[in-house]
């Protein structure tokens, strides 16, 4: 096979990457190093050397990622790779290996809703108080469980406390209520793979010997499911080659482990580190920002970051009064671009939570910025859609029950929620599912024959759907928001915004039938499981882009403002109990600095509204660690509604010793009560006491207005 490797365009060690073949390597990847070019191309180089493309297998963690993959290695002439998120990898081994995983192939993927809804009735089912085992935190709980490799049972003789046993009980009733309907989590998705591989010689080997040459990308996102695929698939012939960044970090609180890249050499001792260094996306001034500011880390690889392109402008970084005036400021500053002939697509502002996007996205509309709110999960998640796809879900696996209940109440048909509740209870008298239960209607004889006909009809038509479910999607779903009547339900209510967003579902399947190779239903319900926020961006479009800095991971613009630089928003919170919490929290400011080419603007509002309370700010601590009040970074004051200007204070500067406090030290506070000191960042007189009160609370105060006196004075 003829591919192409430009090595002539590779640095001297994104060569060294690409042409390495036998053994472990690691690659640490700083942000804007080439990354996806080193892949592709070592993907190139060993087809090249004469290994098959069918045993090359490349993972990554987004759709995009993994498309981009794709589309440039078949521009390099590599075909027949196996290129794929770990969840997409996933699913696909336990379709192919359903029965000896335990599972049937047809199962579906439950999203976030259903699996609430699945822990809604196991928390009933076990007759636990809902208050104390919310299932929101049940979820979660078992989420955590699971990306360990622990099953409930494991879990119930590992545990002796009251909370301990209750929560086995509601995970293994959880479990029991999924396998009834046939469906999988997206933890199950990886959990299952794990176990599959660990436990299954003949099914390992197998892979193995497909998969002779491991690539993974963005390592250190792997948690430990994910870490124990990558293990196990390698470990006959440790071909396997991880790419990532330690500095990039962000998703701990959902189960990625950093120590997954920091212990990779230990894991395999043979291996070979690669560092790329060399940066090629952003102005050295902003690489300088992220440099310094990383280093204040302490669980990282060391590496620099050097940069390729001109020293370019300052960073800035802009004051203003409430979140109101900053957005009004950001709006001001990306009108001016826009007016100078920047085009909006390639300007994007970031904020931490998704709330903090409202008061920007009024201001941007009242100037008439066109812009687009990257967080695409959201339309999967409205009611119409959500509804429609119950009938897609239901057709493609007749036992799913949640998708059945749903389907049946999307609209008036004459089945009442009485009606339900028996046919319900009929099915689990009988063992059966809720559609196979159906056909035998005429079994409720509590049920009126006009209803008990009505529900055997229901059955008919979604059995007749599931004859006609194969080949392409788009068709099918016409078929079925027309025949079913939620088409003219929907008409009848003259709910045009639904009508329009069914159909935006539909075009969207329509392109995918136009691009996979062999559409069917039960792929395609798989690709909107697997959606995730980034997905939703779209780089075509001359709009500004709003999102959260976890969801900018893997992007990158000319123009970059971040927005709400404040203890309590960045770092979180939640973030300032814990060390390891406050560098991930770090890692994500790096992250969000590094998207940017040419401009890096940061602010922060003194005020801002909180869960409804209008609260005084603190200047985020990572504002001095990037070096503010030196050389690297500019000051601006926004002029609106300020009446007093209090200019901040470098760190270095000699401040007064009056208003320390000692860590471990007792306090006391007018609202929050009696505290204990668990950190002071001596600021001079904008200086932060990080206090835990009594009540469990943790919180960062701006010493001269907290009012906190020493206990016993």
């Amino acid at each position: 096979m003829s591919v192409a490797v430009p090595l002539e365009k590779l640095t001297a060690s994104q060569k060294k990457a690409v042409l390495h073949k036998e053994g472990p390597l690691l690659v640490l990847a700083g942000p804007g190093s080439g990354k996806t070019r080193v892949i592709t191309c070592r993907i190139a180089a060993l087809i090249e050397s004469g290994v098959r493309p069918y045993h090359i297998c490349a993972i990554t963690f987004t759709n995009k990622a993994a498309e981009e993959m794709r589309s440039r290695g078949e521009a390099s002439g590599c075909r027949g790779v196996w290129i794929s998120t770990f969840h997409s990898l996933c699913v696909r081994l336990l379709r192919q290996y359903a029965e000896q995983a335990g599972i049937k192939p047809s199962f579906t993927i439950y999203d976030s809703g259903d699996q609430l809804r699945c822990m809604k009735e196991a928390v009933a089912a076990c007759q636990v108080d809902s208050g104390s085992f919310s299932p929101s935190r049940m979820l979660e709980f078992v989420s955590r469980l699971k990306n360990n490799l622990e099953d409930a049972d494991s879990f119930k003789a590992a545990t002796f406390d009251h909370f301990g046993k209750t929560a086995a009980k509601v995970y293994a009733s959880y479990q029991q209520i999924l396998a009834r309907n046939n469906a999988l989590d997206f933890d199950d998705l990886l959990v299952k793979t794990a176990l599959l591989l660990r436990n299954n010689a003949q099914v390992r080997t197998e892979l193995s010997n497909r998969f002779q040459y491991l690539l993974i990308d963005e390592y250190q996102d792997t948690n430990h499911a994910q870490y124990q695929i990558a293990r196990l698939l390698a470990q006959t012939h440790g071909n396997i080659c991880v790419t990532g960044d330690p500095d990039q970090s962000i998703y701990r609180w959902r189960g990625a482990d950093i120590g997954n890249i920091l212990a990779f050499e230990k894991d395999w001792p043979k291996s070979v580190v690669v560092k790329l260094e060399e940066n090629f996306r952003s102005c050295g001034k902003i690489l300088a920002c992220a440099d310094k500011l990383i280093g204040s880390n302490t669980r990282r690889k060391v590496k620099q970051l050097i940069a390729t392109r001109p020293e370019g402008s300052d960073v800035e970084f802009l004051v203003a009064d409430d979140e109101n005036a900053e957005a009004r400021l950001l709006t001001d500053r990306i009108q001016k671009q826009i007016a100078a002939g920047v085009d909006p697509g390639q300007i994007a502002a970031f904020y931490r939570v998704n709330s903090m996007s409202r008061p920007i996205e009024e201001a941007f509309i009242r100037a008439r910025i066109p812009y687009q709110v990257v967080r695409g999960v959201e339309f999967y998640a409205r009611k119409e859609i959500q509804d429609f796809l119950s009938y897609l879900k239901l057709i493609a696996n007749p036992v799913d029950d949640l998708a059945f209940m749903r389907a049946i109440a999307t609209h008036s048909r004459g089945i009442g929620k009485t009606s339900v509740d028996r046919l319900t209870q009929f099915a689990k008298d009988s063992g059966m599912s809720l559609l196979a239960a159906a056909d035998y209607a005429d079994h409720l004889t509590s049920v009126s024959s006009s209803t008990r006909t009505r529900i055997r009809e229901f059955a008919k038509m979604i059995q007749k759907f599931q004859q006609d479910s194969s080949g392409e999607v788009a068709p099918q779903m016409d078929c079925v928001f027309a025949e079913t009547g939620y088409a003219d339900a929907l008409k009848n209510e003259a709910n045009t915004d639904a009508i329009e967003n069914i159909n935006e579902l539909i075009n969207a399947a329509a392109e995918y039938d136009r691009e996979a190779e062999n559409p069917s239903l039960l792929d395609y319900l798989q690709s909107i499981a697997l959606y995730s926020d980034t997905d939703a961006y779209d780089a075509g479009t001359s709009r500004t882009s709003l999102m959260t800095m976890h969801a900018a991971k893997g992007l990158e613009f000319d123009h970059v403002y971040i927005a709400g630089l404040e203890e309590g928003l960045l770092p979180h919170e939640r973030s300032v109990h814990s060390p390891d919490d406050l560098e991930e929290e770090r890692r994500l400011f790096f992250v969000g600095i590094t998207r940017a080419r040419d401009s890096l603007t940061v602010t922060y509002a003194r005020h801002r509204v909180l869960r409804g309370q209008f609260i005084r700010s603190t200047p985020s601590q990572f504002l001095y660690e990037v070096g503010f009040g030196g050389e690297k970074v500019s000051f601006e004051e926004d002029s609106y509604g300020i009446e007093e200007q209090e200019p901040m204070i470098n760190p270095s500067s000699s401040t007064p010793k009056a208003g320390m406090f000692k860590v471990g030290e007792v306090v006391i506070h007018n609202t929050f009560g009696t505290g204990r000191v668990k950190e002071f960042l001596d600021l001079g007189p904008d200086s932060i006491v990080v206090v835990q009160f009594q009540s469990g609370k943790t919180k960062s105060l701006m010493v001269k207005y907290a009012n906190l006196t020493r206990a016993g004075k």
